[in-house]
């Protein structure tokens, strides 16, 4: 099976991928052994998990305003919510991190594994005055007795007593033991000092509060601690602090209120006792006992709406209290009052506000007003406010229609009484201001009752249902350990080899060059460390000979039958691909089936021809070209084989490509087609230089030269513009240096043994000896 790319073109098949991979197989059992090893030691020192639970009841308790809100479902619900993100609240979590000293742990060294001593700590470090930020130091004692112990510094030991004050780089500070003291003497302690503001953070990470069902105000409180101890008491704490923060918020409240009230009925008082001396004055002065029955009915009548007004301008009056409140830039920590309000909204949301400010005073007493945490919590407040803005402009119309409604019914009843005698209708309108101030006065003073039960009773939002508890530890599987190990130990060295194939720009497999080269893939030559200069005629039968082989035979099949000698022009990209290593082993190859053979050094620049057959290049093509002797002249047997000839380059010259351009050139090459079997030409890179272009159009067949792990994968596109051309003919490749240890190539390292043998001694080898 092939892999295929996403546009549907046959890449590297799987099977060949994973035989290349197997060649690693050291690698992939060194990298399962580690990766079962790490599992091993992970499965020893895990430290083991605990989940922390408790639950609470939101009781709903209201704070100063209407009871009746809290009968509603929605706002309950709402509560609970509100309620629960207060519990999760980073200020909540900072005072339990502060008031618990969790930032200072406590270690026992034994093996070099640190065990956490947190309920069984032997000391406690009394930090009085820190003189840079804390978050990072640690540093070891030594127990030494009950009443000393050693200090291991950086460069040195020191004896102290506990209780005494001591000076370093974290500031000033003692070391108080606890009873467990004399369980730990000698043994060392790592005391470490870490942000509280980290601390805060990574606890937060693993508190959570929930809703257990929808449908009740039951919530569930849940961290997971490595010391279940000190999870249960974040919890206990988280839940102390939420309920005197939540007192705290009440009295605030409950104070504002009563002195609001308690302003307004000593104002109501005071204007009450001159109403009623006027009422007293008037009676004795007029000699009226009581009202007649017509008047008292209009007086009731209007007492009824005159109490309905009361009770608006008191709420007009406080929405003008909190929209004040709203509006000054510094409150001064004047808490407004709610009282008579019922909108639940403008309730929930001035609720709201009060609770980002208390937030927000609270971190200003250890946070600069600069840091970047109040920009979220300033934007509420704002967005709070102007949400309450639009709610009382709504009330406040709302308020002042029913306001003239009731002052429409009053002037009736006015107009009514009008129609009195003139002594009965002026008692009427002065026991009419004395209905008013008593009416509000016993209001007032009714909800100065409710404020004052309110602050003294000191009700809780929440009550405890369950302690924190905890059960067993949560323990991981060994086996699925050690198996995740095993199966990341294959996973990462085949990704490492993934990686480096996938970076690779060069080309490593011959399926890469079939994918993407147009002309086919005439054959592949493995990769030899040392080879002879002449490989095949000294009668091995090794695997790089018969690779030769089978390209000879591919060659004559690809030529056909015609008459005349055939042309094979040898090329590539780039020097060191070799193709002059080939050409002579081609042309070795051919001799020995009796062909007569001719190789051509075609690269007039960088000639290898005549060093390899140990021939002299005082005479050759540059000279013939150049007119300076004739084609007999340049051919010279090759010393290995008598069906084997040579043509060097000739002299150096200065203009090898307008020499190759050259009508002598043609001659040449119809001569020895007349005289030869195979004419093979070595010619220079195609890519650097256009000799072998101009030579192109002579020849049967043009065979490109790849190298494993050498070639560029940027050169098949350049390949594929030769392979278009019209003047170059028969256009295949040839992979070369292909590794066949590594399962790259058609070929393998199983398939190389069939050609192993003794070698007899090279007929090279025997001639230069001769």
């Amino acid at each position: 099976m092939a892999i295929e790319d996403n546009q549907g073109r046959n890449m590297v098949p799987i099977g060949v991928k994973i035989s290349r991979y197997l060649q690693f197989w050291p690698f992939f059992l060194l990298s399962i052994l580690v990766c079962l090893c790490l599992g091993y030691f992970f499965n020893r020192s895990g430290i083991p998990m605990y989940t922390v639970y408790a639950k609470i009841l939101i009781t709903g308790e209201n704070t100063g305003q209407d009871l009746k809100q809290e009968k509603d479902k929605l706002a309950n619900d709402k509560k609970a919510e509100d309620e629960i993100e207060i519990l999760k609240s980073r200020t909540i979590m900072e005072q339990v991190v502060n008031d618990l000293q969790l930032g200072t742990r406590y270690y026992s060294i034994d093996e070099l594994k640190l065990t956490d001593l947190y309920s069984n700590s032997p000391i406690k470090l009394n930090l009085i005055h820190a003189t840079q930020a804390i978050g990072g130091q640690y540093f070891d004692i030594v127990i030494k007795d009950k009443d000393t112990f050693i200090l291991k510094q950086a460069h040195s030991v020191s004896t102290f007593e506990f209780g005494k004050k001591l000076k370093s780089d974290v500031g000033i500070w003692k070391l108080e033991p606890t009873n467990k003291l004399l369980d730990y003497v000698g043994q060392t302690i790592r005391i470490t000092l870490d942000d509280p503001q980290q601390v805060t953070d990574g606890i937060l990470s693993a508190f959570n509060a929930y809703l257990t069902t929808d449908e009740s105000s039951i919530v569930e409180l849940a961290i997971k601690e490595t010391v279940p101890e000190r999870g249960a008491d974040v919890i206990n704490r988280a839940i102390k602090v939420y309920n005197l923060a939540s007192i705290d918020y009440k009295n605030k409240i409950n104070r504002s209120t009563l002195k609001f009230l308690d302003d307004r009925l000593d104002s109501i008082t005071s204007e009450l006792n001159l109403v009623e001396k006027r009422v007293e004055n008037y009676k004795s002065s007029r000699g009226i006992t009581d009202l007649s029955s017509e008047s008292s009915k209009y007086l009731e009548n209007v007492k009824v709406t005159d109490s309905k007004l009361n009770e608006l301008d008191v709420q007009l009056l406080v929405l003008n209290t909190i929209e004040k409140y709203i509006n000054s830039p510094g409150n001064g920590g004047k808490v407004p009052s709610t009282t008579g309000i019922s909108d639940p909204a403008l309730m929930s949301m001035v609720d709201q506000l009060l609770k980002l400010e208390s937030q927000k005073d609270r971190l200003l007493a250890n946070t600069p007003e600069r840091n970047p945490i109040f920009i979220p919590i300033n934007r509420e407040i704002s967005s709070t406010k102007v949400a309450i803005r639009e709610n009382i402009k709504g009330i406040r119309g709302a308020l002042l229609a029913t306001r003239n409604q009731f002052k429409m019914y009053n002037s009736g009843f006015e107009s009514s009484i009008k129609k009195l005698p003139g002594q009965e209708r002026e008692f009427i309108t002065i026991k009419r201001q004395q209905s008013i101030k008593e009416e509000l006065y016993m209001y007032l003073l009714q909800k100065r009752e409710e404020a004052g039960v309110n602050n003294a009773s000191k009700l809780l939002d929440s009550r405890i249902i369950d302690q924190a508890h905890y059960g067993a530890p949560e323990t991981h599987n060994a086996n699925l350990t050690y198996a995740l190990a095993f199966i990341f130990g294959l996973i990462f060295p085949a990704g490492v080899l993934f990686a480096k194939d996938a970076l690779n720009n060069r080309i490593t497999h011959v399926f890469e060059i079939e994918d993407a080269v147009y002309a086919p893939v005439l054959g592949e030559l493995s990769y030899e460390k040392s080879q002879p200069v002449i490989s095949i005629l000294d009668g091995s039968r090794s695997m790089f000979s018969e690779q030769f082989r089978i390209l000879r035979t591919k060659l004559h099949h690809l030529n056909g039958k015609s008459e005349g000698g055939k042309i094979t022009l040898l090329t590539s990209g780039m020097p060191g691909e070799g193709k002059s290593m080939i050409s002579r082993n081609l042309g070795a190859v051919m001799a020995a089936a009796g062909r007569r053979t001719v190789i051509v050094d075609v690269d007039l620049r960088k000639p290898q021809l005549a060093k390899a057959f140990n021939l002299s290049n005082d005479i050759g093509l540059s000279n013939y070209l150049a007119g300076q002797t004739s084609m007999e002249a340049i051919i010279q047997p090759s010393l290995v084989h008598p069906q084997l000839f040579i043509i060097s380059s000739g002299s150096d010259i200065n203009n090898p490509s307008e020499l190759l351009e050259n009508i002598a050139i043609e001659d040449l090459f119809k001569w020895l087609r007349l005289n030869f079997d195979e004419i093979i030409l070595d010619t220079p890179p195609i890519q650097l230089v256009a000799d072998a272009l101009i030579l192109t159009k002579f020849c049967d067949t043009t065979l490109y030269v790849l190298r494993q792990d050498f070639t560029l994968k940027s050169q098949f596109k350049f390949i594929n513009q030769l392979s278009t051309d019209e003047n170059i003919k028969n256009m295949h490749i040839i992979f070369n240096g292909v590794s066949t240890g590594m399962g790259y190539g058609y070929n393998n390292k199983y398939a190389s043994h069939y050609y192993i043998k003794d070698k007899p001694e090279s007929r090279f080898s025997l001639l230069r000896k001769n």
